[in-house]
């Protein structure tokens, strides 16, 4: 991984003076990101509810260092660059950090606007399913498939922060399922002035990946599964409790608990 000496001593620079754990900065004329090892584990609360209810989207990830976690994600990002699946390009790497190109801006940033119009909000949704089916054609997960988690650059996704990992023994398709449950609840945290069409969401993906088409039945069965809790959210009382994001995530849950028969 051969690169200038003068770009080297400046990242270096950069990573012994600042704080944070990503940032951005500016070489030449072109922007680079400086992302720093940290461990990856999940919360107690996590494994508690995953325990529960064996709710997908607390599926614990794998309790890695912070150098094991960097050498996960490196790897994966060289991997599903191999497999055609767009990632950006990785300049510099050390035991402690990576830099990568520019991929442009978090999809977030464009989604979570409250003037977006529906064009426009499909418009990124069609490119987040088409990168997350090339992942999952190839027989790989993402493993935090929300939309924070792309990125749009030149008219092209980009996949980023793959760093999470599961146990060898959890089935792909879990995680395949996983990462479309992801996508689902980033985007019910929208602020545009109109509802998300999930069923769309869900029987696009099954288009473009035809062999995870039980997933559209596993939604509904997840929304059953949890119906006592979508039930007790529709309370006052709970309204003011769980708050907004609360009230996004349980009017995920009553649309998916509404799905079409197949």
């Amino acid at each position: 991984m051969g690169v200038e000496k003068t770009f080297e001593e400046l990242v270096l620079e950069l990573y012994s003076k600042n704080s944070e754990e990503i940032f951005s900065f500016e070489y030449k004329g072109k922007r680079y990101w400086l992302k720093k090892a940290r461990a990856t584990k999940s919360n107690i609360f996590h494994k508690f509810f995953y325990k529960l209810f064996s709710f997908e989207v607390v599926l614990p990830v794998e309790r890695k260092t912070e150098f094991e976690a960097l050498e996960y994600e490196t790897n994966k990002i060289s991997k599903l660059k191999l497999l055609g699946i767009n990632t950006p390009e990785i300049l510099y790497k050390n035991s402690e950090f990576f830099v990568l190109e520019d991929g442009g801006k978090m999809i977030n940033s464009y989604i979570r606007k409250r003037d977006i119009s529906k064009e426009k909000m499909y418009y990124f949704i069609d490119l987040i399913l088409d990168e997350l089916a090339k992942i999952h054609h190839a027989n790989e997960f993402h493993g935090g498939a929300q939309a924070r988690n792309f990125t749009y650059k030149d008219g092209r996704i980009y996949t980023i922060d793959l760093e999470d990992s599961f146990n060898e023994s959890v089935d792909l398709k879990l995680l395949q399922f996983r990462d479309l449950l992801l996508l689902l609840l980033s985007l019910a945290k929208t602020r545009a002035s109109f509802e998300v069409d999930y069923e769309y969401v869900i029987k696009r993906y099954i288009e473009l990946v035809p062999s995870n088409e039980s997933f559209y039945i596993k939604f509904k069965e997840l929304a059953n599964r949890i119906s006592f809790l979508i039930s007790l959210s529709q309370k006052s009382f709970m309204k003011k409790i769980i708050g907004r994001d609360g009230e996004s995530f349980f009017k995920l849950f009553v649309a998916l608990k509404n799905l079409e028969g197949k």
